[in-house]
C-alpha cells in the first residue's frame, strides 16, 4: 500500500509516541465510512481512550462531514508461522494450482524492525506463470494491508529451465513523510474553502479518488454551455509536474461570477474534489468542489528524479538479435565508418494514447541497438497503460485494448527499457520535442533518469539535406529507399529511423 496523504496528514497530527498506526483499508457503504488501521501487538496498550479520540477527531476533519465515521483497529505481528498462513490463504484464493506447488520448506524470511523480505521458490512452470500474472505485486501488496512493516517479495525458479527469468522482485516502501504535498497560503476563498495541502498534480492524476487537493496556475480557463443549456466553467491548472483538466458546475450564477473574475489566466488557484477519468478524452479530470485563490511556493516543489538502482536483469522484456539479409548490403561500402556512428546507439520509437506529453500514456516501445553502424538488437514491448485507448489513438497506430491487455504496466516496460539504453546514445525522429519528453517524464516518475545524449534525426536530415521539401519519416525513407511498410507502429518506424540515421551520419561525414 502506497504512502498516502491521508496516512501522512494522520500522522502530523500525532506526537512521535502516539504515530503506532498504520491506515490498513476504507470500506463506504452507503453514508458509512469504516476506516482499519493496523496496531502492532506489542504497541496495543498504548490505544487509550484519549489516543483513539485524537485519532478518531483527526480522521473526522480529513473527511466530508456528509459521512458516519467508524474506525477499527486490528493487532497485527510478524511472526513466520502467521507470514506463511497469509502466504497459504494468498496463492488459494488467486491459484489452485500454483497453490499445490507451493512448498513451505520453499518459503524463506528476513525479519527486520521495518522491512520483512520474502523468497519463494516455485518449479519452472509455476515460477513463469506466477511472474508473468505478477503474483509478487499481488502478494506484496497483500501483505502491505496486513503487517506493519515495509514488505519486498521475491520469486525465484527452482529448477533448471532457461526460457522464463531466474527472479522477479516486488518492493512496497513507505518512507515516512515521502507524500509530496505544495505549500501554499490561501488568498481569497472562491467556493468554500480546502481542506488540506494540495498533493503534486502528477501524483493526483495516477488514480481516480473522491476527494483530491492540488494547486497550480490557471491555463484556458473559459465559461461553457452544456446540452441542456446550462453554463459551467472550466480551465486546466499546472504546477510543474503536470496539468489537469478542472469543471465547476454550479446552480449558482454569483459562484460562476466569481470564478470568471478571479480564475483568470495566469492566476495561482488550489482546488478540491474529486478526481475521475473523463470518458471522452481517456484524462484524468478533477470536478470542483471547493476553489480558492492561493499563493503557491512553488520552491517547495520537487522535480528533481529520486534515482533508483539499475536494473540487474530483465524482467520481461528480453532483447532480440536483429537479422535482416538487405543490412549487409545497404549499408557495406568501401568508405571508411564515419567516427560519428562508432559507439552503442538505441534508436527508438514510442506509440502513445495522445499527443498530450504531460498527460497521455505509451502503449507501445520499440528500439534497435546500433553498434558500430551495424543493426544488432531489437526490444519491442506493448505496455498497458491501465485505461481505455482513444479511437483517435487506435486509429493511427492500429494498437486497441486487446492489444495491450496481458502487456506488461509502464514500471516493468521502462525499467527493462532503461537497462537496455545504458551507455548508450538514444536517436530518434522528432525526439527531441516528442518520444524523449515522455521518456523522461515517465522514466523520471518512476525513477530512472533518462540522462544519455540524444541525437535528433529531424534535426540531422535538415541539416544533411537542405533541400529536401519535407522531413517526415516516409519522406527520409523514400529518399534513401528504406521500406517501412508498417509505419507509425513502434519497432518498424524504430528500425526505420535507424537505417535513416546510419545513411546521414555517412552522408555528412566530412561536411
Amino acid at each position: 500500500m502506497e504512502n498516502n496523504p491521508f496516512m501522512y496528514l494522520v500522522d502530523e497530527a500525532l506526537f512521535d509516541n502516539e504515530r503506532i498506526f498504520k491506515f490498513s483499508g476504507a470500506l463506504l457503504q452507503g453514508d458509512s465510512l469504516t476506516v482499519t488501521f493496523l496496531v502492532r501487538a506489542e504497541d496495543y496498550h498504548k490505544l487509550t481512550g484519549d489516543l483513539k479520540e485524537k485519532l478518531e477527531k483527526t480522521v473526522r476533519e480529513l473527511i466530508p462531514d456528509s459521512f458516519e465515521l467508524h474506525i477499527v483497529y486490528k493487532k497485527t505481528f510478524t511472526e513466520e508461522k502467521y507470514l506463511i498462513s497469509l502466504i497459504n490463504g494468498y496463492f488459494y484464493d488467486k491459484s489452485s494450482i500454483l497453490f499445490s506447488k507451493l512448498s513451505e520448506d520453499k518459503i524463506s524470511f528476513e525479519i527486520a524492525p521495518s522491512l520483512v523480505k520474502i523468497r519463494i521458490g516455485l518449479p519452472p512452470d509455476a515460477f513463469g506463470y506466477a511472474a508473468t500474472n505478477e503474483f509478487e505485486k499481488g502478494l506484496a501488496e497483500y501483505l502491505d494491508g496486513l503487517i506493519m512493516e515495509e514488505t519486498e517479495v521475491e520469486l525465484y525458479r527452482d529448477g533448471s529451465e532457461t526460457d522464463v527469468p531466474v527472479v522477479k522482485v516486488h518492493r512496497i516502501t513507505r518512507a515516512q513523510g515521502s507524500t509530496r504535498l505544495v505549500n501554499i497560503k490561501v488568498k481569497i476563498p472562491i467556493i468554500g474553502n480546502i481542506s488540506k495541502k494540495p498533493q503534486y498534480l502528477v501524483d493526483a492524476l495516477k488514480r481516480e479518488a473522491e476527494s483530491v487537493t492540488v494547486c497550480g496556475t490557471v491555463i484556458k480557463p473559459e465559461t461553457l454551455t452544456t446540452k441542456a443549456g446550462k453554463p459551467f466553467f472550466k480551465f486546466s491548472i499546472t504546477d510543474t509536474t503536470g496539468s489537469l483538466e478542472c469543471v465547476s458546475f454550479t446552480r449558482f450564477e454569483k459562484r460562476l461570477k466569481s470564478l470568471e473574475s478571479y480564475f483568470i489566466e495566469g492566476q495561482n488557484v488550489a482546488v478540491e474534489g474529486k478526481m475521475s477519468m473523463n470518458e471522452r478524452s481517456a484524462r484524468m479530470s478533477l470536478i470542483v468542489r471547493n476553489a480558492v485563490v492561493c499563493d503557491i511556493d512553488f520552491d517547495s516543489i520537487d522535480t528533481s528524479v529520486k534515482p533508483q538502482a539499475i536494473p540487474e536483469d530483465y524482467i520481461k522484456v528480453r532483447p532480440k538479435t536483429y537479422t535482416e539479409l538487405e543490412q549487409a548490403d545497404m549499408f557495406s561500402d568501401s568508405k571508411k565508418l564515419p567516427d560519428s556512428l562508432r559507439g552503442r546507439f538505441v534508436v527508438f520509437d514510442l506509440e502513445t494514447t495522445g499527443l498530450n506529453r504531460s498527460e497521455d500514456k505509451i502503449i507501445e516501445i520499440g528500439a534497435v541497438l546500433v553498434v558500430d553502424g551495424i543493426l544488432k538488437e531489437t526490444f519491442q514491448t506493448f505496455v498497458n497503460p491501465g485505461m481505455h485507448i482513444p479511437e483517435a489513438a487506435s486509429k493511427v497506430n492500429n494498437i486497441y485494448d486487446s492489444d495491450v491487455q496481458g502487456a506488461p504496466n509502464i514500471e516493468t516496460a521502462m525499467s527493462d527499457f532503461y537497462l537496455f539504453t545504458r551507455g548508450a546514445t538514444l536517436v530518434g525522429h522528432n525526439a527531441e520535442d516528442y518520444d524523449a519528453i515522455f521518456v523522461k517524464r515517465i522514466g523520471g516518475e518512476l525513477g530512472f533518469r533518462f540522462d544519455n545524449e540524444i541525437i535528433d534525426t529531424l534535426t540531422l536530415s535538415r541539416r544533411v539535406l537542405p533541400t529536401l521539401r519535407r522531413y517526415k519519416l516516409d519522406t527520409l525513407c523514400e529518399h534513401y529507399g528504406i521500406n517501412n511498410e508498417n509505419a507509425h507502429r513502434a519497432l518498424d518506424d524504430a528500425v526505420a529511423t535507424a537505417k535513416v540515421f546510419i545513411m546521414l551520419e555517412k552522408e555528412s561525414d566530412g561536411k
